[in-house]
């Protein structure tokens, strides 16, 4: 259904990496605690869809269509929606990981309003690597992860990953690590100019909110201009995310579909929906490109992801299932993305 995306970040990794090494290896001290938690952790922004016990976690996404649905196998919209979300998590989640292991050991620099980690350069990388916090107001931060050729002067630093965070806060009224509102860009265009990079290149920004671990978690994720490693095309995709702990969930996509799709090319806005159990809904809306008219698609599966109803406009005669009794969710509901 959708093609996947190049989201390696070995260049941070390898930043971030050299930056933990050189500040050491002692916890941070309680006067930074509260910058520590200024920054969201990858946990913060995961959009959870169910698995079945034992898959393995892959970032691969479903690239095309293999073969006609059948009915009883794992649900096509499913895996689809499954492997999208494992690749948006995968958009921040390494760069949100680094981030918490360079803040959990010592600033370099602290001060009543700011903790600075580096500058930091390995010894055989190209790169010079910092990241500083600032408080703006109570209880809301700015962070920056900025990087430089190690020759260049400080002036020469550019922000590759920047975002703002209000943590929550416990009955006590300090900041609860892992949880809290904010928004962040990871901006692979700026990393390109950098001497050592990987080929990711577009930004990404997420916006999200998840204020407890009983709260409902909400993340929204625009892609912009990121490379379809298939096609080598530069394209733009939306994600929207919502899931009660415990709860039902959902989570709308669009992205733009290639001329080999079938029944033709143009935007596909996708929504999927879920019970607890597993068991959910996908409905497919698209329009544009070579589509006259907006056509539309719906696929049902229960608990164990195995189709249990499909229906395209498209093609009728591979229709399958009985609505009304063989899906959760017993209406369509189609994205707003």
């Amino acid at each position: 259904m959708i093609r996947r995306f190049i989201f390696s970040s070995n260049a941070l990794w390898t930043g971030l990496s050299a930056l933990t090494l050189a500040i050491g290896c002692r916890p941070a001290p309680e006067a930074a605690s509260e910058f520590r938690n200024a920054v969201p952790r990858k946990e913060t922004v995961a959009m959870i869809v169910p698995a079945r016990a034992g898959q393995a976690l892959t970032q691969a996404v479903t690239a095309e269509r293999q073969a006609q649905p059948v009915r009883g196998a794992t649900a096509e919209l499913y895996q689809t929606t499954r492997g999208v979300s494992l690749m948006v998590n995968g958009g921040g989640a390494v760069v949100l990981g680094l981030v918490k292991a360079v803040t959990h050991y010592p600033p370099t620099n602290l001060t009543n309003n700011t903790a600075v980690w580096g500058p930091w350069t390995e010894a055989l990388s190209p790169n010079t690597w910092k990241v500083t916090v600032n408080r703006v107001a109570d209880h809301q931060y700015e962070y920056r992860f900025e990087g430089k050729p190690k020759t260049a002067a400080d002036s020469a630093f550019v922000v590759v990953l920047s975002g703002t965070h209000i943590p929550a806060l416990d009955a006590d009224g300090d900041p609860v690590e892992g949880f809290g509102r904010g928004s962040f860009t990871l901006d692979w265009d700026k990393a390109q100019t950098l001497p050592e990079h990987d080929k990711n290149v577009g930004k990404t920004s997420y916006t999200y909110s998840h204020m407890g671990p009983q709260q409902l978690v909400d993340v929204t994720a625009q892609f912009r201009q990121v490379q379809d490693d298939k096609t080598g095309k530069l394209v733009d995709v939306d994600y929207a995310y919502a899931q009660q702990p415990g709860g039902e969930g959902n989570l709308d996509f669009t992205f733009t579909a290639p001329g080999t799709m079938h029944p033709a090319p143009g935007k596909m806005a996708v929504k999927s929906r879920w019970q607890r159990s597993g068991a959910g809904r996908s409905d497919v809306t698209g329009s544009g490109g070579d589509l006259a008219t907006p056509l539309h698609a719906s696929e049902c599966w229960d608990s164990n992801f195995s189709s249990s109803y499909l229906h395209a406009d498209w093609d009728p005669t591979g229709a399958y299932g009985t609505e009304a009794t063989d899906c959760v969710f017993a209406t369509a509901v189609y994205s707003s993305l």
